[in-house]
């Protein structure tokens, strides 16, 4: 069985097998995932544990450009987000928590974060979306923004 088979059957001795046998611990699925993102997005604690354990690379993008943080957070299980954080970006740590906050997860780990670089990050996604679906250049509609802000700021 491999790695990514075990991690489906969400079985925690068949993943300790699996492990055990496997060359590449982050070797890549469907998607350009990997074995810790599978396990991250469906909340295998225990799992995540043994995979950091054993190298898996925690900053890891698959083709919808997120990590396994990102996957945990989204998906509701602060534990591992917890777990993943201090091999995540700044930036992921503070999109896993929101996602975490978004979508009710009772007890999201806390972290030190400024919530206007969290919000500047999300109207840079915000206008990368919109130049991607054609509008016009939404990046120098975002950086007028930013310069109107700090003009309101110095008086």
């Amino acid at each position: 069985m491999s790695l990514f088979e075990a991690i489906e059957t969400e079985n925690l001795a068949a993943i300790e097998r699996a492990l055990a046998e496997t060359k590449d611990v982050n070797e890549l699925g469907p998607g350009k995932t990997t074995p810790l993102i599978e396990a991250a997005r469906r909340g295998l604690t225990h799992a995540v544990k043994l995979l950091l354990a054993k190298g898996a690379e925690p900053t890891w993008r698959d083709d919808e450009q997120e990590t396994a943080i990102l996957k945990a957070g989204a998906n509701g299980h602060p534990e591992v987000v917890a777990l993943l954080a201090a091999g995540s970006s700044e930036d992921d740590r503070d999109l896993a928590k929101s996602f975490l906050q978004a979508f009710g997860a009772s007890h999201a780990p806390e972290y030190q974060y400024d919530p206007s670089r969290l919000h500047k990050k999300a109207v840079e996604v915000a206008a990368r979306a919109a130049n991607f679906i054609g509008h016009d250049d939404p990046m120098k509609r975002l950086e007028r923004n930013d310069r109107a802000q700090d003009l309101k700021k110095k008086k």
